[in-house]
């Protein structure tokens, strides 16, 4: 399921509610506007689709609005519009194969696709550095990934990985940055980074 919850002008969150509810499990939601509405794509790799939804009622009531894959278990897909063109970067699992170890790469003419398989995947087969870990992040003209590093444990650590190629014919990222965990943060390692205005959240797995 996904919740909501409001973050007030104090920095306190209030009690989380329900908002999208599926058979099957939802998480790692990315929420983004487009032609002035709200739409988001959670993981529901386990259900082998990805399915765009719509904000009927922003945050509270959502739609079903295309299915973007199907019969492909596809997981944290993050979505990037870039050069008139739209990308989505996860890890995908092959039959018996890890959810987190392997990168693959799928690009549209639009939003609601079709969507097609890039053809170098998969880009990469790495558990330090493949499954992304939140949102791309612009930092002057780069684009950064934060990236999952299960390779000790799932939600062990994060980097941050530069996208230095996204094309038709190729994909290539720099060697990730890892995030090291501050004084402040009592957990044992990082999941996911994302960042909206001036609020940066980050979580743990465990």
């Amino acid at each position: 399921m996904i919740s909501v919850a409001e973050l007030g002008d104090d920095g306190t969150f209030g009690v989380p509610r329900v908002v999208l509810e599926e058979a099957h499990h939802l998480s790692y939601p990315q929420v983004f506007a487009h032609d002035g509405e709200i739409f988001m794509i959670p993981e529901s790799g386990s259900a082998r689709e990805l399915v765009l939804y719509r904000a009927a009622q922003f945050p509270d009531r959502w739609v079903r609005d295309t299915v973007l894959m199907t019969d492909r278990d596809f997981n944290d897909a993050t979505l990037l519009e870039s050069d008139g063109r739209f990308w989505l970067v996860g890890t995908e699992r092959f039959g018996y194969g890890s959810a987190s170890d392997t990168m693959a790469v799928y690009c549209a003419p639009s939003l609601r696709g079709p969507w097609v398989a890039h053809p170098l995947n998969p880009i990469a087969v790495d558990h330090s550095a493949t499954r992304p870990g939140g949102a791309f992040i612009r930092q002057d003209d780069a684009l950064v990934l934060p990236v999952q590093n299960g390779s000790r444990a799932y939600g062990g650590g994060l980097g941050l990985m530069q996208l230095e190629r996204l094309d038709a014919s190729d994909v290539r990222f720099a060697s990730p940055r890892p995030i090291g965990a501050g004084p402040a943060w009592a957990r044992t390692g990082i999941h996911t980074l994302n960042r909206a205005g001036n609020v940066e959240v980050v979580d743990s797995a465990g």
